[in-house]
């Protein structure tokens, strides 16, 4: 069975963006880029929403490999565009994504049932927050920020109770913190 892997930049308080979807509290770091590499060689899908597919598709499409080392990954794979309101998804001169409008739980149950390798979710706070409560994600990676945002929306908004197994934690020399975590179902 394929796993889910959700992956987000969040900052100490736990929000994943800051107030009208402000990111410029969150760096960047390349450094990033050595833990990713995991993650993209266990992964050939993306699944995102309509909200940060508008964001990516306005910025990897046009991008190169010379440009960022993960822009193989993200024009190469198969996306998934979870939205009610899109009709086609374009990905520039690269194979579009497709849209689900239905039923993300169940969708996703089917998908992790066919066969392939893992999946992962950048973004899309929404999806992972009704995900998470359906407990369908198998990991969690935590891109942790040094900054408190102190309001904007937060990762999770539902009130089950998913343990968790620390798998790796990695400090960047910028101050991000990489943990990556398991769904502990023992």
């Amino acid at each position: 069975m394929r796993k889910l892997i959700a992956s987000n930049l969040i900052s100490i308080d736990g929000y994943f963006e800051g107030v009208n979807r402000d990111l410029s509290g969150f760096k960047f770091d390349t450094g990033i880029y050595g833990s990713m590499v995991t993650l993209f060689d266990r992964t050939d899908t993306i699944l995102i929403g309509k909200t940060t597919y508008e964001f990516f598709v306005a910025y990897w499409p046009g991008k190169s490999k010379s440009d960022d080392p993960a822009a193989d990954f993200m024009n190469q794979y198969d996306k998934l565009v979870f939205s009610s309101s899109l009709t086609e998804a374009p990905w520039g001169k690269w194979k579009p994504a497709t849209i689900i409008n239905k039923h993300i739980e169940g969708e996703v149950k089917k998908l992790k049932e066919q066969a392939g390798k893992d999946m992962i979710i950048f973004g899309s706070g929404d999806i992972v927050s009704a995900l998470s409560k359906a407990d369908l994600i198998d990991e969690y990676r935590f891109i942790v920020n040094p900054v408190i945002l102190g309001a904007g929306k937060q990762q999770f908004y539902h009130d089950n109770k998913l343990p968790l197994k620390l798998k790796a934690a990695t400090v960047l020399p910028s101050g991000l913190v990489v943990l990556d975590y398991e769904r502990d179902r023992s």
